[in-house]
């Protein structure tokens, strides 16, 4: 990888990252410089997906690296794919996005209103982790809240009488 004798695609790139923090490794700075660098072209990369954005958030966390380069490949997704978003990979997002202190205007209200639509698909335990979400980021309004009470009300109401 230091060498850069040839270039990764966002599959390969996303792997290494989970590879290394599955395996818990201590980054040297090389490493973690070039790692950070290569993932600067994510977002150009047509084939980087959700599930690619959750494993990079995950190991990102996992490894304890806070630097912007690779977060914004994260945070740049949401923004421009948000509405797009499956239910739980929506709530990895959001947590890694509320966790890293991210301010992105259209990546928070992409996820907002994708979390309208797709919440529904949670469980109860996961509908309630999001609205903490929202509210400890203070990025939820009354419409979000409203919709995932809403939510909630239902998933509640199936454990009691079961599903129609």
């Amino acid at each position: 990888i230091t060498e850069k004798t040839m270039a990764f695609a966002a599959q390969g790139l996303v792997t290494v990252w989970s590879v290394l923090a599955s395996l818990s490794w201590k980054l040297s700075p090389d490493v973690l410089e070039t790692l950070c660098e290569e993932s600067r072209n994510l977002r150009l990369d047509h084939t980087f997906n959700q599930d690619m954005a959750v494993d990079l958030a995950h190991s990102l966390v996992k490894l304890g690296v806070s630097d912007p380069r690779p977060e914004y490949q994260v945070v740049d997704y949401v923004a421009r794919r948000g509405l797009s978003l499956r239910a739980d990979t929506l709530l990895e997002l959001i947590q890694f996005m509320a966790s890293r202190g991210v301010t992105h205007p259209v990546a928070w209200k992409r996820i907002g209103v994708r979390a309208q639509q797709r919440a529904v698909d949670l469980s109860l335990a996961d509908i309630d982790r999001l609205a903490s979400v929202f509210r400890k980021s203070g990025r939820g309004n009354d419409r979000i809240f409203g919709m995932l009470q809403l939510f909630m009300k239902i998933r509640e109401d199936q454990s009691k009488y079961g599903a129609s």
